[in-house]
Formats: C-alpha cells, structure tokens, sequence
C-alpha cells in the first residue's frame, strides 16, 4: 500500500503543478485551480489515514460534497446563469 499512498501523492502533487501553470496562463480560472488543488490535498491525504472508521467516514462526506457540486452546477446552467 506504501507504493499506491506514493504514486497518489505524487500524482496530486503533479496534478496541483499544472492547476498553478494554469492560473499562470489565465488569471481567471483562480477559483477553480484553488478547489482543485484542496480537492486533490484532501484525496492524498485521504490514502495516509490509518483510522479505518474516520476514513470511511471522510470518504463519504466527500463523495457527497462532489455529489451536491455537480448539482450546483447542473441547477445554475438550467436556470441560465452559467452558459
């Protein structure tokens, strides 16, 4: 499991670097790298948690903070205020 916890902070740590390059190349989706770079620091820190309880825990509460996200979004372009 060490291997795995490695290669998904690493790959969150490469995730965040093009997020940041990015906000570089276009100052205006600063909001949106912002939330995925706590979304991906969230996940990774997620896979060094040994409380298997809390894990589950955590892991459904940000399943559902995805969930509820997605509906924001779907309900601010059906009512037009994003095109």
């Amino acid at each position: 499991m060490n291997v795995m916890r490695l290669l998904i902070t690493a790959g969150a740590a490469f995730y965040a670097v093009v997020f940041l390059v990015q906000v570089a190349r276009n100052a205006s989706v600063a909001g949106q790298a912002l939330a995925g770079v706590v979304l991906l620091a969230v996940v990774a820190g997620l896979t060094w948690m040994h409380d298997e309880l809390a894990l589950k825990r955590y892991e459904v509460a940000l399943l559902w903070v995805m969930v509820l996200g997605f509906l924001a979004y779907a309900a601010a372009h059906a009512l037009g205020v994003l095109v």
